[in-house]
């Protein structure tokens, strides 16, 4: 009699994908800290002025867990795809919908891209689309672990 193992089969595609977003949710994690630290010296590599500094501090909590399940989300979403856990497209799909709630705030009522300026901005629209990528491609992984 032999057993059967779940053998987690990895595809180049699954392997680059994790690679990719590990490198832009790794900067995004560092964004995070840095600017929820208000580190002085991070701003002024940036360039960022008194307004963006202004624009961080007393930041409204409601934001600040959108921003937080956004950018970890996106970490443990990583890690449950090299698992191969089908959960992975629910934890995507959480993360697309902070990011995207976030982004509908921030640009709509607190003046983002004027404040914080069109460089940053564009990044931030980009990441929701790719973001948005990883969640469909999630989809597709669960509907055919499903088949």
């Amino acid at each position: 009699m032999r057993k059967t193992e779940k053998n987690v089969r990895y595809s180049w595609h699954l392997l680059l994908i994790v690679a990719a977003f590990l490198f832009l949710y790794g900067i995004a994690v560092y964004d995070y800290i840095m600017t929820v630290r208000h580190d002085a010296g991070y701003f002024k590599y940036l360039d960022y002025d008194q307004a963006v500094i202004d624009y961080f501090t007393n930041y409204p909590l409601m934001l600040l867990v959108l921003w937080t399940v956004n950018v970890f989300g996106g970490i443990v979403t990583l890690a449950l795809m090299l698992l191969g856990s089908e959960i992975a497209f629910y934890f995507s799909a959480v993360t697309f919908a902070s990011m995207a709630l976030l982004d509908l705030f921030t640009f709509g009522f607190r003046d983002r891209w004027n404040v914080i300026g069109a460089r940053a901005s564009a990044v931030d629209l980009l990441m929701l689309a790719l973001t948005l990528g990883l969640c469909v491609y999630n989809y597709f992984l669960f509907k055919r672990s499903q088949g």
